[in-house]
């Protein structure tokens, strides 16, 4: 694949989606809100669009790079005000408390559709938002709330759009041209758009009316290469100065040595698989008893090993372990100890219970069905390839058969909105813009992206609980609940090695594409 020359002597960073984060995936919307939600979409809308608030590192308001100036909330946590800094649009036109309330319009008019619908409470939670004058809002709730939660959840999805530009444009056509340059005339983030070429690059260049502190690079060019291979190449060559490198090269690292590293924890997330309760083919893994059996057969620190060498980190819960601002100790104790969470010997002993036994080929069987599922798996990542290969043997061991079905990531997108279309899946999940790990939208009945439609009034209770009671114990008491009644199955998170020419500072990076956990440089 060609890729486009570094300009010379410019301060450019020249990437690929995903960095720090992922493998690579090509981007295919340029819009905040109305995008399928992909890493890739979202990487490219926070450089472009400025958030109401951006969370850091340690999952706490970054002041100086949000858009508010301050958020209280009042009236026994129902009133929420939302004072703006002084913001320009990238034509020099103040941003008002109209914008925002037209993007707040957008996500409530999106509805279902909305791939974020129902975290942080957004948009139904919302009563009424009210403009108190050109730089305040005012949200009326429709009942009280744990202010972390809907700070860190709700309002982290608030996005003031071009109102001004935008506001003849029905919601359908807006939708129907996320990848039209022409609606990106106007934004307020650090870079604006430069250039678009679907399948091939996009490249930002700074917003000379940006109103926050200005970073050094300035322009980012995002290749869109086909597989991790090619960018790992690519750094290689010099035709790309940051990105990862797959963990299925790292044997070969040394080939980039005159690269700067740094590590990154994978983002604020977890990677697990999840199950389609909807499809009755696989009714068997209703029974929380064969899912524990397999949750107890994925060796963790095998996977690390082997598909990662050694860069991961093992999870057991739908709260990420890297890092555990919000991790139970139960939690806390399973990731220190992952032996403790494997066993053969249970594994066997819970399918028995379930009357599934072993027939004469070693395979699980019950009324003359053979206990045997389907695996969705992104075919470009080589990775999540070899973790799927481990699972299928490690699971052969406890007389379950899996077929691994190798499908591109935007279908695999695709198909888990399709409940006939799959049976489980690899797929990893980014806390962003939920960035408190509440289970709500994810794991409650009613989630957007609850993908396989688990239903359980007590998850449903304890999720519940944690959007509404300022308490980290009732966190611990929903993660620890999902680790044994198991919504999915969970493996460890990958952890990436960043690559990047000296050129390039890391506060660049930082400053730039957030890549969250590269705090420090490592030879």
């Amino acid at each position: 694949m060609q890729l486009f020359p570094i300009a010379a002597l410019s301060i450019t960073i020249n990437t690929v989606t995903g960095t720090g984060d992922s493998p690579p995936m090509n981007i295919n919307s340029l819009l905040p809100i109305v995008n399928n939600d992909s890493l890739a979409n979202f990487q490219v809308n926070q450089l472009m669009f400025t958030y109401v608030i951006f969370i850091n590192d340690h999952l706490s308001v970054d002041w100086n790079r949000s858009l508010a100036k301050s958020i209280k909330f009042e009236k026994s946590n129902t009133e929420v005000n939302i004072k703006l800094k002084r913001w320009l649009w990238s034509n020099g036109k103040l941003i008002s408390a109209r914008d925002l309330v037209y993007g707040f319009d957008i996500i409530k008019n999106y509805g279902l559709r909305y791939p974020n619908y129902g975290m942080g409470g957004i948009p139904y939670i919302i009563k009424r938002i009210k403009v108190i004058n050109s730089d305040e809002v005012r949200l009326y709730l429709k009942h009280e709330v744990n202010p972390i939660w809907f700070e860190l959840n709700g309002i982290s999805q608030l996005v003031p759009l071009p109102f001004f530009a935008w506001k003849n444009y029905s919601l359908e056509y807006i939708v129907n041209h996320q990848t039209d340059p022409s609606l990106l005339k106007y934004s307020d983030g650090p870079y604006r758009l430069d250039n678009f070429y679907p399948g091939r690059y996009l490249s930002l260049k700074i917003n000379n009316h940006f109103s926050g502190i200005f970073p050094r690079p300035n322009k980012i060019i995002f290749h869109m290469v086909s597989s991790s291979g090619v960018e790992f190449w690519g750094l290689k060559s010099g035709n790309i100065n940051l990105g990862n490198v797959p963990h299925l090269l790292l044997p070969a690292r040394h080939l980039v040595d005159h690269l700067t590293s740094c590590i990154t924890n994978g983002g604020y997330g977890i990677n697990y698989i999840p199950i389609n309760f909807h499809n009755s083919s696989i009714s068997f893994l209703k029974n929380v008893l064969v899912r524990r059996a397999l949750e107890l057969t994925i060796n963790q620190k095998k996977i690390i090993k082997i598909a990662y060498h050694g860069f991961g980190t093992p999870d057991y819960s739908p709260v990420p372990a890297d890092p555990y601002t919000f991790l139970s100790p139960e939690m806390k104790l399973a990731v220190m100890h992952p032996e403790s969470r494997y066993s053969i010997r249970k594994a066997d002993y819970f399918l028995h219970k379930s009357g599934w036994l072993k027939n004469k080929s070693g395979i699980r069987e019950k009324n003359g069905k053979i206990l045997k599922f389907n695996m969705m798996v992104c075919s470009a990542s080589r990775t999540n390839r070899i973790v799927a290969e481990i699972l299928q043997d490690e699971w052969r061991k406890i007389g379950v058969i899996v077929d691994i079905k190798l499908v591109p990531f935007n279908v695999e997108l695709s198909n888990l909105g399709n409940p006939m279309k799959w049976q489980t899946a690899i797929i990893p999940w980014v806390y962003s813009p939920d960035y408190y790990p509440s289970g709500d939208g994810l794991f409650n009945t009613a989630g957007g992206t609850n993908y396989g439609g688990y239903s359980n009034p007590e998850m449903d209770r304890l999720i519940h609980e944690t959007t509404v009671k300022n308490n980290k114990l009732y966190l611990f008491s929903y993660q620890d609940f999902a680790a044994k009644n198991l919504p999915v199955l969970f493996l460890p998170m990958p952890k990436y090695l960043v690559k990047y020419s000296p050129v390039i500072k890391l506060s660049d990076i930082n400053m730039s594409l957030s890549l969250v956990g590269c705090g420090g440089s490592t030879s």
